[in-house]
């Protein structure tokens, strides 16, 4: 979704940088003489096929392989924002999407060495996404009722409203929930420096305050 929205900015740009060659082109009387130096189509066909894009590339991606075996599809996205989940919503107005989130000190300690370095850059790079990322998920939350938000920590801790919801959209049953839950899957066992914790929690405490987190160690 994320370059299916970055083609469709890199067109849009052409699109309105160029209107007046394009109206220009097109009211010519079909002269041989002039010729249009970048394809410009207008917005509105442009919103058109990156929506149809979209849906073809997942309906043969999943639905067309799978279709006969499963009644229903989905999946997670750990890195996506606010646009390119309302593109998900324009090609799919009546999905749910579950938005999570976690404590940026534990999503920090999960972080490989080599996505630190070449993903964030920074500490101070990863507490501006991670904050941008939960105000964005609190607005979509509050402005799309098929996007309720949930707290990993309530999933991992049995929160019984937050395994409710989640067997509620996925049809799953109590036992369906709890074969997951029972299964422990190892992540990065490396420590993290003191600083850089106390970093995170100072420069996220804000956003933490909002969604209930408080500082950890």
């Amino acid at each position: 979704m994320t370059d299916f929205c970055r083609i469709y900015n890199q067109a849009l740009h052409y699109s309105e940088a160029f209107q007046d060659v394009r109206e220009s082109y097109f009211n010519n009387g079909q002269d041989p003489n002039q010729w249009l130096a970048c394809m410009t189509p207008p917005k509105k066909i442009l919103k058109e096929a990156l929506l149809q894009a979209v849906k073809d590339f997942h309906y043969n991606l999943y639905v067309k392989a799978y279709q006969k075996n499963f009644d229903m599809f989905g999946y997670k996205e750990v890195r996506y924002g606010r646009e390119e989940l309302l593109l998900f919503r324009e090609c799919y107005p009546d999905a749910t999407v579950l938005l999570l989130i976690r404590h940026p000190v534990d999503v920090w300690k999960s972080v490989s060495k080599r996505a630190r370095k070449e993903r964030y850059g920074s500490v101070e790079a990863f507490c501006e996404l991670w904050k941008r990322r939960v105000i964005e998920y609190l607005q979509l939350q509050a402005e799309d009722p098929k996007m309720p938000l949930i707290r990993y920590e309530d999933v991992a801790n049995r929160d019984q409203k937050t395994l409710a919801l989640i067997r509620s959209l996925g049809q799953l049953t109590h036992n369906d929930m709890e074969g997951v839950l029972d299964v422990v899957i190892s992540s990065s066992r490396k420590k993290t420096p003191p600083k850089e914790i106390a970093k995170i929690n100072t420069l996220c405490q804000n956003v933490m305050a909002e969604v209930g987190y408080e500082k950890k160690q």
